[in-house]
């Protein structure tokens, strides 16, 4: 019979997830099933996403009773042959105890617990005041958020407070120092410590290929996207087409006081059409699966902020934050682009009311070290430095 897997998470599956997981290479030796549970948390979902159509197919479930008797279902068949990947620590009560039971049943589950780098802790740099002033805002602008970040923070807890209780058989992390506490607390799991999973499409990249006179926009929405916000039924704070108007204009500006042209990485949940100001009728280069391939030729990153600079860490490229007066409406991002641009000792201009920006081609001595260490901490595991994460996986599950 042949192995299964099922990777699992609870927040919507997109194409670009297909592509980051590295999917298609694990069809090659395996049955795979993609179980998409974020409609036990929101039945809503689809009026935020029916714009997007996956080409790729994931089981939807939306009664908790289906994804329990599909997967025990799945265990009961395949027995030791299946493997049971959750893309995250589970995020609802519902999921915590599927979890707990398929480990009760000595099923080969598996537990990736990836975190993004964290340039700084709120609560240290921020004043008093300021912070209570920033929960205040918090809980009154988003309520939704902050109740279920809450939830989450409390099963996080349940869940590794009883680790060595019900443990799975693998944790995959993608930090160094994570690795190390996992390695020291439990007992009966194997910990590796992967590569992230932009860092394991890094290893793929062609590093020779040399940048042309392009800077690279990482995308944060486009007029009609979706936002994080959806998965709560809220809209964005922002007004879209308020911000692509400004973006749109600074970019015109840019490329003719630069020399340099502007090409965009879309983000995965963007519309298929070419709509948005910045595209300028798909007169700019545009697309959304070759980020990494659009950062490496490129001369500059530019950004507002996006987890895909971890890209413009690892080719080592200047990054430059963007804000415009219309962000002030969300402070949380505010803040972390503020946090992460101090750290990386970025410039960051509000394109807004900045007309007299410096452009900055040259890394600066502290950001390389900066990067180096994102890059050793968090981006690449030394290890495997020549092998990205399927081929790991692969060799371990075998």
């Amino acid at each position: 019979m042949k192995k299964k897997i099922i990777f699992i998470k609870s927040f919507i599956w997109l194409d670009s997830h297909y592509k980051l997981y590295e999917i298609e290479k694990f069809k090659k030796y395996y049955d795979v099933d993609c179980y998409d549970l974020t409609y036990l948390k929101n039945k809503d979902i689809d009026t935020h996403y029916k714009y997007l159509k996956n080409k790729f197919k994931y089981l939807k479930f939306y009664k908790f009773s289906s994804f329990k008797e599909k997967i025990l279902e799945s265990l009961k068949k395949y027995e030791n042959n299946l493997i049971i990947c959750f893309l995250h620590f589970p995020t609802t009560f519902l999921e915590l105890y599927i979890y707990y039971l398929l480990v009760k049943k000595k099923g080969n589950i598996c537990v990736f617990d990836f975190t993004k780098f964290q340039p700084f802790s709120m609560h240290k740099k921020i004043e008093l005041k300021n912070l209570i002033s920033y929960k205040i805002t918090r809980i009154i602008t988003r309520p939704r958020q902050v109740i279920n970040h809450r939830k989450i923070l409390i099963i996080n807890l349940i869940t590794k407070k009883f680790l060595n209780i019900f443990y799975p058989k693998y944790i995959f992390v993608n930090s160094k120092k994570n690795y190390f506490e996992y390695k020291k607390k439990l007992k009966n799991t194997k910990v590796l410590r992967l590569h992230d999973w932009d860092g394991s499409n890094f290893i793929k990249l062609n590093k020779r290929k040399k940048s042309g006179n392009l800077a690279t926009y990482l995308s944060a929405f486009s007029l009609n996207s979706a936002s994080d916000s959806a998965h709560y039924n809220t809209n964005r704070q922002e007004n879209s087409k308020n911000i692509l108007e400004s973006l749109d204009h600074f970019f015109s500006s840019f490329e003719k006081r630069s020399n340099l042209k502007i090409q965009v990485a879309k983000h995965p949940r963007e519309e298929e059409n070419f709509k948005s100001p910045i595209y300028k009728n798909n007169k700019r280069l545009a697309s959304k699966y070759l980020t990494g391939e659009l950062v490496k030729s490129s001369k500059l990153v530019i950004t507002t902020m996006s987890s895909a600079i971890s890209y413009a860490i690892l080719f080592k490229k200047p990054i430059l934050f963007i804000i415009t007066n219309e962000h002030f409406k969300n402070i949380s991002l505010i803040n972390s682009t503020r946090a992460i641009s101090k750290y990386l000792k970025s410039d960051l201009i509000n394109i807004d009311s900045n007309k007299d920006y410096k452009i900055n081609l040259i890394i600066k001595h502290q950001t390389k070290k900066r990067y180096n260490y994102i890059t050793k901490n968090y981006l690449i595991s030394e290890k495997y430095k020549n092998e990205p994460n399927h081929k790991i996986l692969l060799n371990l599950f075998r």
